[in-house]
């Protein structure tokens, strides 16, 4: 099983804007988890503590509607990433992560990035950067999938 190189890093927006040592510095704070079919990564509503990049697997975004009705928003593969507000203080996921099929993740705890980041400004400014970009593709890509269903 071959694991992400620091190039495939830099294709996620949230890394996107660092170079190859700033990568290596990142990369340090990182773990690597495995997860089974059907393991929840985390739950809705739980606390945001770590960011999730997918390695090997199929990881599914689900959001809890109202008791008894769940919904996938989004499904993330090799090289996606989740848990992004783990790079803010004190948020809550409003969605669950639950693993589609066995899957290795490459786990960042939030704490140590944002320290890293206030560490090192520059660093922290690029990586403020890219998950503003994050979230404006997930918003993007939400909106897209909302319209389309509303016109279905």
């Amino acid at each position: 099983m071959e694991t992400l190189a620091p190039e495939e890093l830099k294709k996620i927006p949230l890394f996107q804007n660092l170079d190859s040592n700033e990568v290596a510095e990142v990369l340090k704070l990182s773990e690597r988890q495995d997860y089974a079919k059907d393991d929840f990564v985390f739950q809705q509503e739980d606390e945001a503590k770590r960011l999730f990049i997918v390695e090997k697997g199929l990881v599914a975004m689900v959001i809890q509607l109202k008791p008894g009705t769940v919904r996938v928003i989004a499904t993330e593969s090799r090289g996606g990433a989740f848990g992004w507000a783990a790079l803010l203080p004190s948020q809550r996921h409003t969605t669950s992560a639950k693993c589609q099929e066995p899957s290795r993740l490459l786990v960042l705890d939030g704490t140590k990035v944002r320290e890293l980041c206030y560490e090192n400004p520059r660093l922290g400014v690029k990586v403020m950067e890219g998950l503003a970009q994050f979230i404006a593709n997930r918003i993007y890509s939400t909106n897209l999938r909302m319209l389309d269903a509303m016109w279905i």
